[in-house]
């Protein structure tokens, strides 16, 4: 027996994930993530870029830290059916928000240290933050993103599977410690870079 996800194209997937998001929450997050630091860029201001980098940069970090180490651990010791309800409204839009997010943090580092001058001569420290960013968005657009995409499918069931859930979960998890290690990792390459270390 096919399950919803096998049912589904991922373009039709992705389309539930944003239905669920809600379209306008979805077109506001992109915007904002993405659109704030092309805006700062085309400025030419480093210190406008410098700032929307480290505003985006730590609204993905406490985004992901708050989800993990405290939504996670609340809803996992919740009742199976309040944590259903949430997870069902919640995961839709930590996606939605999360993948546009990690291309504006990781592109305004990009574009602020085009704008400081740092690619005319890049240091090791540069090259490391770059190499972790990409890392960063090869994770969450690949495997961490099929497994929160999946989860939004099951969870979207209108009778979803516990073990699967809890299989999804998992998976998301293991993916999503992953990103948190790296985003430990490149504020280590920045501090280098700034020359504080």
């Amino acid at each position: 027996m096919a399950t919803a996800e096998e049912a589904l194209s991922h373009r039709e997937q992705i389309g539930l994930v944003v239905d669920l998001a809600d379209r306008e929450f979805a077109v506001a997050a992109v915007l904002v993530t993405i659109g704030a630091p092309i805006a700062a860029y085309l400025s030419g201001v480093a210190s406008l870029m410098f700032y929307v980098h480290v505003a985006l940069g730590a609204f993905w970090f406490g985004l992901d830290f708050f989800f993990k180490f405290v939504m996670g651990p609340s809803l996992d010791a919740a009742p199976d059916e309040a944590a259903g309800a949430v997870n069902y409204h919640l995961v839709p839009k930590l996606v939605t928000v999360a993948e546009p997010l990690s291309v504006g943090v990781v592109g305004s580092g990009i574009g602020l240290a085009h704008l400081l001058g740092y690619w005319a001569d890049p240091s090791i420290w540069l090259w490391g933050a770059l190499t972790i960013g990409g890392l960063m968005l090869l994770n969450g657009f690949g495997p961490l993103h099929r497994a929160t995409t999946r989860l939004v499918v099951e969870l979207d069931r209108e009778d979803p599977d516990g073990e699967r859930l809890d299989a999804l979960f998992g998976s998301a998890l293991r993916w999503g410690l992953l990103q948190s290690a790296f985003m430990l990792a490149i504020v280590v390459m920045m501090v280098g870079l700034r020359g504080l270390l």
